[in-house]
């Protein structure tokens, strides 16, 4: 699979991105901004470093990076395998999404859900960072590396989810 047609299709509008990442729920209270403080929400700006994002409004500026705990990466690698391996059977389940996010994971599924299937069968999954209280993950298919930006609200829903191709 050619890296450049893939990263034209991934940054493009197939991207799958909620406008606003808000704050930790309660249940994982070390990787929030600023735990118990009610944060706003805010976008990830720039989180991978392409135009597109720049070009989305933000509602505040990002919040300053924090640790995540082993529970919490687990909590988010959990998630994440669980959304991947839906959109590989094309079942996905919406209600694990913020209402805002399903939306658009629905009108993009058409496009995105068969472009992970063809990535082959998921290999690895690797905690690279945190970001604005994100996890940052390096994902491993057998045709394809990706990095995948995984971030919950305040209610535990996924508000933020974002892929392009692996970067090193």
């Amino acid at each position: 699979m050619k890296t450049l047609s893939l990263t034209a299709a991934l940054m493009g509008a197939t991207l799958l991105a909620a406008p606003a990442l808000a704050q930790q729920a309660p249940a994982r209270p070390a990787t929030g901004p600023a735990t118990g403080s009610g944060a706003a929400a805010a976008t990830l700006p720039e989180a991978f470093g392409d135009s597109a994002a720049s070009a989305r409004p933000q509602a505040a500026p990002p919040a300053p990076a924090t640790t995540a705990t082993a529970p919490d990466i687990a909590r988010s690698e959990e998630a994440l395998r669980a959304v991947i391996a839906a959109m590989q059977a094309g079942q996905i389940d919406y209600t694990v999404f913020t209402p805002d996010l399903a939306e658009q994971i629905r009108a993009q599924s058409g496009a995105v859900a068969p472009l992970i299937q063809q990535f082959g069968p998921l290999k690895s999954i690797s905690h690279l960072d945190q970001q604005n209280g994100a996890d940052v993950f390096r994902v491993v298919f057998d045709k394809q590396a990706t990095d995948w930006i995984i971030g919950f609200n305040e209610d535990d829903l996924i508000a933020a989810l974002l892929f392009r191709p692996a970067q090193d």
